[in-house]
């Protein structure tokens, strides 16, 4: 039984340490995100909480952003959700699916608004599959 105490104890520090090392999505999330089906579209993350959308490099809307188990009316302890928020106020809600899982370099993401499913890259030379 001392023994079966030990191992339970060793694995729930392990996994609290394992849990620690992994960067937060407010962190992996940062930088430029190219659309997977138009390259020319890039979303850029800051750490002040903007986000930007470029067209052909020109910048069309700048948004505060905040990463949360919230967003609207949806909401899942289990989940986060990108809510950006324009200059005057307007919401928009995005589930995240990954964040640069496994330094795969995808950013994978559902509009919530019409459920439809966005993929950018890192890497604007990145081949994904569709």
């Amino acid at each position: 039984m001392k023994k079966l105490l030990f191992i339970l104890s060793l694995f729930l520090f392990a996994s609290t340490i394992f849990a620690q090392n992994q960067d937060p999505s407010s962190k992996r999330i940062l930088g430029n995100w190219y659309s997977n089906t138009n390259r020319s579209v890039k979303w850029t993350f800051t750490q002040d909480g903007k986000a930007y959308n470029y067209n052909n490099d020109i910048m069309k809307v700048m948004y505060k952003y905040s990463i949360s188990h919230s967003c609207q009316n949806y909401s899942d302890d289990n989940k986060e959700f990108i809510t950006l928020r324009d200059k005057d106020g307007d919401e928009y809600c995005f589930k995240i699916n990954g964040i640069n899982e496994n330094n795969n370099g995808i950013l994978s993401l559902i509009n919530l608004s019409n459920m439809q499913p966005l993929i950018f890259v890192k890497d604007v030379n990145l081949k994904t599959v569709q």
